[in-house]
């Protein structure tokens, strides 16, 4: 028969079209993948404009103790009996009028006592932190 089939109208599995979109999708990716643009980066230092980027790279760490002490970059900051936190808002607000998009990260202790870390982050909310996140 002509159609390769058999009598009863079954054409069954017809692997040369298969192949041929195969065939197809090859060439297809092939030649796309010769026309990618490699990108790269140029080596460019602005002056002036390294110390200001090296302060915003580097996120603050404000860690709470289990025992409620607080630390800003590993340097005890406020005891456990200060609820306002009059060392750690001063330091932020520094810190912010410096560089308006510092980021801070939180690293609370799993022992720590809740309204501690509320406090930390209501000094936060107080002096405007805008990249606020906490980490494990």
């Amino acid at each position: 028969m002509a159609g390769g089939g058999s009598s009863d109208g079954d054409y069954g599995l017809q692997i040369a079209p298969m192949l041929d979109v195969m065939f197809v999708l090859l060439l297809f990716f092939m030649v796309m993948a010769g026309k990618q643009v490699k990108e790269a980066e140029l080596g460019v230092q602005v002056p002036g404009a390294s110390s200001a980027t090296s302060t915003a790279k580097s996120p603050v760490t404000l860690r709470v103790g289990p025992d409620g002490v607080v630390t800003f970059n590993d340097s005890a900051i406020d005891g456990r009996e200060d609820r306002e936190m009059p060392k750690l808002r001063g330091r932020l607000k520094a810190l912010i009028e410096a560089s308006p998009d510092q980021s801070v990260i939180i690293r609370p202790n799993e022992k720590a006592p809740y309204q501690r870390i509320i406090d930390v982050l209501n000094a936060c909310g107080a002096e405007r932190v805008k990249n606020l996140t906490f980490g494990g």
